[in-house]
């Protein structure tokens, strides 16, 4: 006959140490009771003398008891076990990503049209033959007109030394003009004289301080030597005082160009190219500061421009 059923379920689960439970082969650390937990334990074997299921709320990461299997196995409490919920990491913010616009090209002006020839309506009156020159060079030695015609000439013929000693006689015989030392200086630089010249345009600006053509010779020679900052002062003086000055402005535009001033060298190019169409090295320039600018495309006009002028 089998023995009666304690009708406590939970009688015997319990050790007589009511501080250690062993639940499932599990001993759980001896705790110090405390009036809180005494009540828990009595509402839990309350509970189990009606045959009621009691869970704690599981908490991620703890242990929770199931009372069902006290109640029908009389085997222990079981352990049950939560697993931690499992969070997806949250990826970290993309960086904003920033739209830079493009440099926008310069506004440069289209390339001059080519301006058709002037037509005279009178002939030019034809310069005397060299040996007329000289004879009138002879008999008015200071005349100023003659001096420089006859220089000219013999420049033209390859007669350097010749060119020089005419302009020297006229101005030793009293026509130290501006003009006639700006025409020395002017041979001498192009035959690599550059010390000569230099001192032929500072004797012109004792005379003239403030003239266009010595200002426009000593812009030119420093550009001839390679002094780019000695240059600019004196070409600036000059589009200044002359802003039709096509030389000027070609010159400056060199100068600037040297210095990495482009923005201005490109305006000083181009305005030449305005007042001098046929000056194709002008185009060129302008060809020359677009493409260190980084717009090939618009220098691509010029330098057909410019290859055409040096062709015709």
């Amino acid at each position: 006959m089998a023995a009666p059923r304690d009708p406590t379920p939970a009688a015997g689960l319990l050790p007589e140490d009511p501080d250690q439970l062993t639940l499932g082969g599990f001993e759980s650390a001896p705790t110090t009771p405390s009036q809180p937990t005494a009540m828990v334990r009595e509402a839990v074997m309350g509970a189990a003398d009606v045959g009621l299921a009691v869970r704690e709320p599981p908490v991620c990461g703890e242990w929770s008891y199931d009372m069902d299997e006290v109640s029908e196995s009389r085997a222990g409490a079981t352990l049950v076990q939560t697993p931690p919920v499992a969070h997806a990491p949250v990826p970290p913010p993309r960086p904003e990503l920033r739209r830079t616009a493009a440099p926008e090209a310069p506004m440069v002006p289209p390339p001059p049209a080519p301006k058709p020839a002037a037509r005279s309506l009178t002939p030019p009156t034809p310069l005397p033959a060299l040996d007329e020159l000289k004879s009138i060079h002879d008999a008015h030695p200071g005349d100023e007109e003659t001096a420089l015609a006859l220089s000219s000439a013999l420049a033209k013929r390859g007669n350097i030394e010749g060119a020089l000693s005419v302009l020297q006689r006229a101005i030793d015989a009293g026509a130290d003009t501006v003009r006639l030392r700006c025409a020395r200086a002017t041979i001498l630089s192009g035959r690599l004289r550059y010390d000569d010249a230099e001192r032929e345009l500072k004797r012109a600006q004792k005379v003239k301080p403030d003239d266009v053509e010595v200002l426009l010779q000593q812009g030119i020679l420093a550009c001839r030597r390679a002094k780019w900052r000695e240059a600019v002062e004196p070409l600036a003086r000059v589009v200044r005082l002359d802003p039709h000055a096509g030389h000027a402005h070609f010159y400056l535009g060199e100068a600037l160009s040297k210095l990495d001033r482009l923005g201005e060298a490109l305006e000083a190019y181009h305005r030449a190219a305005e007042l001098e169409p046929d000056n194709w090295r002008a185009f060129k320039g302008v060809g020359i500061v677009l493409d260190r600018m980084g717009y090939p495309a618009e220098a691509a006009e010029y330098y057909r421009r410019a290859r055409d002028g040096q062709r015709g």
